[in-house]
């Protein structure tokens, strides 16, 4: 680490303080007559808890010791791991600083996998913010002029003090200690916009990491110091193995999967008017394909929220396109949300449209990031606002939610460890803010022995003019999006649920036994759908 702050520089630019958490007194004193630009200090463990000491695992150190020098200074301050090796002299990474107040770098798991659910709850981090990707807390920059950041590290050192908050008994295996309560903090700072965060990834298990620091390259106590040269070589080699690795698994996961979805699947969408009996083919992207419409009508203009999916990232992306008088397609836009917690990165589609209030809001299926979420519409019709998570830690899809009874009930599709998908319920008396409970039914797997998604909902749940409750499911026996079928719903209550097949649904007159699609939605005169035209 020194040798590669006086390759790059950094010696002479930067002020350096090194702290001695448990070095021989031979080591230390090699290390101060080689490295006399160093200010070196022994850590005081005794001065705190217990479980500040090295034994404990709880590295509660770390925030002490960068808060302490924070209070000494008004120039940027860094903490660096021990196993880092500069690459530059960290111009660009001072220059975040200035501008953002912090510098830290991303890493590649979720805040709830890294986390113990003990301490996200006695934080108090919202469910609507337990799927952002961590920051690592091997390397953080600081202005100590930002008030922000500044309170970011003191909250971060006295949190780390109350061992059941770092090192909670009996901690689940993935907790991170003082990277877990960071990151608590930081998420909920970040989404409240008092900080900002890069998007630029430590050299962890990354295609494309930051180009400023190497971490993590450990070499073990005995190694003599001769091997350097060699040690670090090796440490390069297996950094960019390593990166080539990721690079590959991204290129295969993207455009070899996509490549191999093509070949195997496509859908085209269709809108029918009722009352003329014309249907309009919609045409679908040159490198994808439309899927799962939801049509929606505004002050006289017809909307058509849909996946859009896209073969080369291989997976979905949620827009929406006006139509013209003719029902052709006017334009289209991606759906889009200025929130941290609601940006739609990760695979998305099924965008379930409902009024709530007069208001119009959306289900969307996230089952990337393991969260059914309720977003509304703050300027119509791109942009959307996360309003509420209702679910989170679960992987379920195509969810759709109606008002009956006096309550709100959210019927989703959900896939468990060794399991087909089985349909799930959930009832609340208030979708904004009520609780969220589960239905008894949820135990006995509903539609959970049938393959390719059959189950799902597909599209329409709803009241007909006479109060029962009608559901199109997905019914594929030999591949996914085969065709559809209906159900009547004939007892829903907090203790009980049973719906029956019918042969047909009175809203949805094109709807007919073994009706070809995986997806129908209505609004006023008009039908839209899609169908599987490539199954292979």
């Amino acid at each position: 680490m020194l040798f590669s702050a006086e390759r790059t520089g950094l010696s002479e630019f930067c002020d350096w303080r090194i702290y001695d958490l448990g070095l021989t007194p031979q080591q230390a004193q090699r290390l101060a007559q080689r490295f006399k630009w160093c200010a070196f200090t022994a850590f005081d463990f005794s001065s705190h808890p217990v479980h500040v000491g090295l034994e404990h695992g709880s590295y509660a150190w770390k925030p002490i010791i960068l808060a302490e020098n924070l209070s000494t200074t008004t120039a940027p301050v860094f903490w660096f791991d021990s196993a880092t090796i500069f690459l530059t002299n960290l111009e660009r990474p001072l220059r975040t600083i200035r501008d953002n107040g912090l510098w830290v770098l991303k890493s590649q798991s979720p805040l709830h996998l890294k986390c113990d659910p003990r301490v996200l709850d006695a934080l108090a981090v919202p469910l609507e913010l337990r799927h952002l990707t961590e920051r690592a807390a091997g390397a953080i920059g600081v202005d100590p002029q930002h008030p922000a950041a500044v309170k970011l590290i003191k909250d971060w050192q006295h949190l780390a003090l109350q061992p059941d908050l770092i090192v909670p008994k009996g901690a689940a295996s993935f907790h991170k200690q003082d990277q877990a309560i960071l990151n608590c903090l930081l998420l909920k700072a970040a989404a409240s916009h008092q900080l900002t965060l890069i998007d630029e990834e430590i050299d962890i298990s990354s295609a494309r990491p930051t180009t400023e620091v190497s971490t993590r390259n450990k070499v073990h106590a005995r190694a003599p110091l001769w091997l350097d040269p060699v040690l670090r070589s090796w440490s390069a080699a297996y950094k960019r193995a390593d990166r080539l690795h990721h690079q590959w698994q991204h290129f295969r996961n993207t455009r070899l999967d996509g490549a191999k979805r093509w070949w195997k699947e496509h859908f085209r969408v269709h809108l029918h008017e009722i009352k003329t009996g014309v249907t309009h083919t919609i045409p679908s992207p040159a490198d994808g394909y439309y899927a799962t419409p939801f049509i929606w009508q505004r002050e006289g203009t017809n909307w058509l929220f849909m996946e859009e999916f896209q073969y080369a990232r291989n997976r979905g992306r949620l827009v929406v396109l006006e139509l013209g008088q003719t029902l052709e397609p006017v334009s289209v836009q991606p759906l889009q949300s200025d929130q941290l917690e609601g940006s739609f990165n990760t695979h998305a589609s099924f965008p379930f449209l409902f009024e709530l209030g007069g208001v119009p809001h959306m289900i969307p299926q996230t089952c990337g990031r393991k969260s059914v979420d309720l977003y509304v519409c703050r300027n119509w019709p791109d942009q959307w606002h996360l309003k509420r998570r209702l679910l989170f830690d679960v992987d379920a899809v195509d969810t759709m939610v109606v008002a009956s009874g006096g309550l709100w009930w959210i019927f989703t599709s959900v896939m468990t460890s060794g399991r087909n998908r089985h349909l799930e319920i959930y009832f609340t008396d208030n979708l904004a803010t009520g609780d969220i409970h589960p239905h008894p039914q949820n135990s006995s797997d509903l539609y959970a022995d049938a393959a390719h998604g059959s189950g799902r909902n597909a599209g329409y749940l709803a009241k007909t003019t006479d109060g029962t409750l009608m559901r199109l499911m997905q019914e594929s026996t030999q591949f996914f999006g085969q065709r559809v079928a209906c159900r009547r719903i004939v007892e829903l209550s907090t203790q009980a649920f049973r719906e029956e097949p019918i042969e047909n649904i009175p809203d949805l007159p094109l709807v007919v036994p073994g009706f070809r699609s995986h997806h129908v939605s209505r609004a006023g005169d008009l039908l839209a759908y899609d169908v599987r035209d490539r199954a292979r």
